[in-house]
């Protein structure tokens, strides 16, 4: 009889253990978006392809969930595609309640060159922005290493855009404007790069921007 109940308590531990691997991997994107409480599956941004260089194409989502309250949040993930066909959670970020107003609506995502490329727009009744922020796997972290922000205003006669775009890494800004139709005018910046980490951000457009 003892040796019946020892076999019987491996057993068991053993398939809990399979249970808790298994709990961490998920077959496809909306089997991991449907994993997450309150989350909406057709308003979630899904993009794919490889981020750490093994052929295999990886995931990254921007999932939008409501609470019971009403309240939107976004939150990125990624996720790394293994050999089996299933993905694991890499990172997410901040939980980010939706702002209202115009701000940073979700607009675009996808993954190219390794690179998560995520962009944020938002408007008032004269002035559109657009925030394209690219996180990577760099030096084993998942990080911010590029922003470029687009600023465009309509309401002025004649009418201004500017591009700011900022190289994460290295510190270098290359900054154009342009108005109407006039060619554009470039100006080169620098300021000092800091450590912008993809689970920290928060889906706001001025995510690692300097001051400038």
């Amino acid at each position: 009889m003892k040796l019946i109940c020892v076999t019987s308590v491996f057993i068991v531990f053993a398939w809990c253990n399979l249970t808790l691997a298994n709990s961490n991997n998920y077959r496809n994107a909306e089997g991991f978006i449907n994993s997450i409480p309150h989350a909406k599956f057709s308003e979630s941004l899904i993009a794919e392809g490889d981020l750490n260089s093994d052929n295999l194409k990886d995931l990254a989502i921007a999932v939008i969930t409501v609470s019971q309250e009403f309240k939107r949040y976004n939150q990125l993930h990624v996720l790394i595609r293994h050999k089996s066909g299933e993905y694991s959670l890499a990172v997410s970020s901040q939980e980010s309640l939706v702002a209202g107003m115009g701000c940073c609506g979700l607009e675009f995502m996808e993954i190219k060159r390794g690179s998560i490329f995520i962009q944020n727009n938002s408007k008032t009744a004269c002035e559109i922005e657009a925030a394209t922020h690219q996180f990577k796997l760099y030096k084993n972290s998942w990080r911010l290493i590029g922003l470029k922000i687009l600023n465009y205003q309509h309401c002025e006669d004649p009418q201004l855009s500017e591009v700011r775009d900022f190289n994460i890494l290295t510190g270098k800004i290359i900054k154009s404007k342009q108005l109407d139709d006039d060619p554009k005018k470039y100006e080169h910046m620098e300021f000092t790069p800091r450590e912008f980490l993809l689970k920290d951000y928060d889906f706001f457009n001025g995510f690692g921007a300097p001051a400038t």
